[in-house]
């Protein structure tokens, strides 16, 4: 690949380059700022919060210096001496503005929050650090990361590099939209409430929420079971293997659970192993994808959502798809309730999240941001009118439909977002308008929310398509409680089937 092109090198053809010697973590970095700083502003994605140059290039250099020295720098290095490297070293990566960075500032978008100041790095930034990861930028987010779009009077408009005039999602949007620009190839991501899927299918790209327990949160918001902290990359094996560096138990959160083995990154469908070393093509090795003996459930609204065209069409082209390649594909009846839904899980932001933002705000509503002042409003007034015992027994039906789902299948499938894309810079306050004239809260207008309720469901939103604004649509793979592997692997299939795609930016 031309160097005028390394910013849309997967995170294992990078680390494939390092090792052969075709470029290093430091050209790569210098190539990604430059990026970063002639194309995020000028045309008007804003996504990047701040870039911390000068010391993302001190470990660039370091990782340089370590491949040049013979960490890996040609195919035949043994397996001893790989043993010994760093699983990411010199790999890029951007960071989630909610996830701290010791000595910079941890504002949450918010202007209540001035000042505010990190006083050490968040344990998923540790975690890949430690694993040789190089930071060098953040990403914008909805004040507090409580919106499914990205903006704010801070940090400004966040845009969907498909088109400029819808927004990339939320809350993870600044770091989808990062991605997906090649501004990196992985940056950090969380979800409460769809905050990792929705940004991945709006901007195109996969995008995994682990069961809950697999990865360590921040106290005190790592006891709320909907949360998890996520990364967002270009391929599903990128996902696999970034993610393989972040889970495991914690000493700082009690949440975390044990890790039996890793993710595969294989899949047996064409995915060739970088990180051998090997300077071979991806595509080499490349063979037809067969589903024989996969059963796969199909509920593209879940019984209960209204779903634009393009979005609908999204889950039958994935659905077509698998079925042509071996999958027997099984209608699904899964029989949710909106009102259940959105009852269960405005009750449990406002009684932990909505207070956690007033908390941060010092008890005034007036400082923030319209969209967040109504959210605090609106679940709050839930969180009076339902008691937790309430809220419990209507989660636990909604998983007992989920789990009785996929009681006789594999997987299943369902769409990411109802609505196929959002306008940027808009507050829907008062709701979305729809084609039949209702309005609703933006929440109810993505299928998100159903497995955080159940969140030790695993749910990873792959790309479906384009609709009909030029900006993505995504279906969402769900798995039994911590089956992510099966999650991923039927997702590498999607991969395989229909390339994901890309914007043209630059």
């Amino acid at each position: 690949m031309p160097t005028d092109q390394l910013h849309w090198l997967s995170v294992r053809e990078l680390l494939c380059g390092f090792r052969a010697g075709t470029f290093t973590p430091l050209e790569v970095l210098d190539h990604l700022v430059e990026r970063i700083e002639e194309l995020d502003k000028a045309t008007g994605i804003n996504a990047i919060v701040d870039l911390q140059i000068d010391s993302a290039r001190e470990l660039a250099l370091a990782a340089t210096r370590r491949y040049q020295e013979g960490a890996g720098a040609s195919s035949s290095v043994d397996s001893s001496h790989r043993d010994a490297e760093p699983p990411l070293l010199g790999v890029p990566f951007l960071i989630k503005e909610q996830h701290d960075v010791a000595g910079l500032s941890a504002t949450r978008g918010s202007q209540a929050l001035q000042g505010r100041i990190a006083e050490k790095d968040a344990e998923i930034v540790e975690r890949l650090k430690q694993a040789g990861a190089i930071p060098f930028g953040r990403t914008t987010t909805p004040e507090m990361s409580c919106a499914t779009f990205t903006h704010t009077r801070e940090w400004g408009v966040t845009r969907n590099p498909y088109n400029l005039n819808k927004t990339p999602g939320g809350s993870s949007g600044g770091s989808g939209a990062a991605v997906a620009a090649g501004f990196a190839p992985f940056a950090t991501a969380s979800d409460i409430g769809g905050s990792t899927r929705i940004p991945a299918a709006f901007c195109g790209l996969p995008g995994l929420k682990t069961s809950y327990g697999r990865t360590p949160g921040a106290v005190p918001t790592n006891i709320d079971w909907y949360r998890g902290d996520h990364i967002l990359a270009r391929t599903v094996s990128d996902t696999a293997l970034v993610f393989n560096q972040i889970m495991g138990p914690s000493r700082f959160d009690m949440a975390t659970l044990p890790v039996s083995g890793t993710f595969p990154v294989e899949y047996g469908f064409g995915r060739h192993d970088f990180t051998s070393g090997s300077e071979v093509s991806p595509e080499a090795g490349k063979h037809e994808v067969d589903l024989s003996g996969w059963k796969i459930g199909v509920s593209a609204d879940l019984g209960c959502y209204e779903l634009d065209e393009s979005t609908r069409l999204g889950v039958e082209r994935i659905a077509e798809a698998l079925e042509a390649a071996g999958a027997r594909i099984v209608p699904v009846e899964v029989g949710l309730k909106l009102d259940d839904v959105t009852r269960a899980s405005m009750a449990h932001y406002g009684g932990l999240l909505a207070r956690n933002v007033m908390r941060q705000a010092g008890g005034d509503i007036t400082v923030l941001e319209p969209y967040t002042q109504e959210f605090v409003r609106r679940t709050t007034r839930f969180a009076e009118e339902t008691s937790l015992l309430e809220a419990a027994i209507v989660e636990s039906d909604i998983q007992q439909k989920l789990l009785k789902a996929l009681d006789d299948v594999d997987v299943l499938i369902t769409a990411t977002s109802a609505v196929e894309d959002l306008d940027a810079g808009e507050d829907f306050t008062t709701g979305i308008d729809r084609p039949d004239g209702e309005h609703s809260f933006y929440w109810e207008a993505h299928q998100v929310v159903p497995f955080n309720i159940a969140n030790r469901m695993p749910a990873m939103s792959v790309p479906s398509g384009i609709g009909s604004a030029g900006v993505p649509t995504g279906v969402q793979i769900v798995g039994m409680p911590y089956r992510e592997a099966t999650v991923l692997q039927v997702a590498a299939a999607v991969e395989a089937l229909m390339p994901f795609p890309r914007p043209t930016v630059g």
